[in-house]
């Protein structure tokens, strides 16, 4: 067997370098708040800062949950969300458009159930400000939800709550607590009781 291409060791990035990105693509605040979101001790963290080590695992995992490129996370190469799906088309006013294959889904008892793709002017993604998102289809209204928000501060928000999903209206409160409406009330809970997966940063609705 002759082997046509030697594949040499990448150069990755750790330390600081990568918990910063890390913090930056999941829209938190302070390095101990990962403690919170990953799962992992300060202990570990700071070994990673004073030896400049890579987390491996970790990087596979934000990869898989939040589709953060690894090239970006582990390389400091490309974009986080590189768009693979986008796709040039022209309107019937031979207007140039580039359109956005967005995952779309339905909340059935909780879980996500897949609904295919819709597309999305990319131009009004850039004007919300959004780049990793997902849409859920509720009756007759499509919510647009960006994934890299993960901290409820006012407004409607898909969250996770003992494993279920649901959309709820969210008011931060003081003391780390968290005003959530239920059909009409409020129900008031500490902030680590709910995982927010992103906020609705669009609402549109099929008449």
């Amino acid at each position: 067997m002759t082997v046509n291409k030697k594949i040499e060791p990448f150069e990755y990035i750790g330390g600081r370098d990568f918990t910063s990105k890390v913090i930056k693509i999941m829209n938190l605040e302070r390095y101990n708040q990962l403690t919170e979101v990953l799962g992992v001790n300060k202990g570990t963290i700071s070994t990673w800062h004073t030896r400049n080590m890579t987390p491996f695992e970790l990087a596979v995992r934000i990869h898989l949950s939040e589709g953060v490129s690894l090239k970006w996370l582990l390389l400091d190469e490309g974009e986080p969300f590189p768009e693979q799906n986008a796709q040039d088309h022209v309107s019937k006013k031979n207007e140039a458009k580039t359109l956005f294959d967005i995952d779309c889904f339905s909340i059935d008892d909780g879980k996500l159930v897949g609904k295919g793709t819709l597309a999305f002017d990319k131009a009004l993604l850039d004007e919300l400000g959004v780049i990793n998102v997902m849409a859920i289809k509720d009756g007759t209204t499509t919510f647009l939800i960006n994934k890299e928000s993960h901290q409820a501060v006012s407004g409607t928000y898909l969250v996770d709550m003992d494993g279920l999903l649901s959309l709820n209206d969210i008011q931060r409160l003081p003391g780390k607590k968290l005003a959530i409406s239920f059909n009409g009330s409020n129900l008031t809970v500490e902030e680590d009781e709910v995982r927010v997966v992103g906020r609705v940063v669009l609402m549109i609705e099929k008449r």
